[in-house]
């Protein structure tokens, strides 16, 4: 069994590394009958970055309300459809909340990156389905964009054992992801056919790799993450 001293965690897995601090676990030779199990206590916030989180989710609210109200009136006085600006207002400030939530909340670098990155594109493509040409989006931003997450994830994964438990997930998700240009394109959604292949292509690459390249205790980590 495997102790972490920062988080006071013991593990039964055979990964190396804390979850929750990304520290390097010790060997602890207590036996697990006398292992008295507990949850560590939760460190809290800082009152100043609470407060200033707080005061950019109060603007970021007052922003939308106010300019979905003014599209709602822009609507009754023209009989029309509920003006676009404001619903491009609407989904800037949301991922504004998402790039300020994982950013103030204690995780991996890596972690923050991603979700940002993934925020970011489907950001995009909702700005483009809402505008008159949306296959600029679909065509090239789509799939290019979860290639470059696809190769930031599998460049994470070289060099230790531990990357390879720490980012499989990751890899393994954007992996997935990677078939909906494709998918897209034999829906005849999307017109150009190259990006999407070549996302696919390395996406079906990457997880050939994953399985192929992975110890027997990798896969099970692996399961143990997708709960399979």
């Amino acid at each position: 069994m495997r102790y972490c001293k920062t988080c006071g965690i013991h593990y039964r897995t055979p990964i190396n590394s804390c979850l929750f601090c990304n520290n390097k676990l010790e060997e602890d030779n207590v036996l697990d009958e006398d292992m008295k199990f507990f949850y560590p206590p939760m460190k809290k916030e800082p009152k100043a970055k609470k407060t200033v989180k707080k005061i950019l989710y109060f603007i970021l609210l007052f922003g939308t309300i106010s300019c979905l109200g003014i599209g709602l009136i822009y609507k009754n006085s023209t009989q029309g459809i509920i003006s676009s600006w404001s619903i491009y207002v609407l989904l800037s400030c949301l991922l504004a909340a998402i790039v300020i939530h994982e950013f103030s909340t204690p995780s991996n670098v890596f972690h923050k990156i991603y979700l940002t990155g993934l925020s970011t594109l489907m950001f995009l493509i909702a700005i483009a389905l809402l505008g008159d040409s949306y296959h600029w989006a679909l065509d090239y931003v789509l799939p290019f964009g979860l290639l470059a997450l696809n190769i930031l994830s599998t460049c994470c994964i070289f060099g230790s054992k531990e990357r390879l438990y720490e980012y499989s997930i990751y890899v393994f998700s954007t992996s997935i992801l990677a078939f909906i240009p494709l998918l897209l394109y034999f829906l005849s959604i999307i017109s150009v056919g190259w990006p999407a292949l070549s996302c696919c292509l390395y996406a079906v690459l990457t997880l050939f790799g994953l399985f192929f390249f992975s110890t027997k205790e990798s896969k099970e980590e692996l399961k143990r993450r997708l709960h399979c």
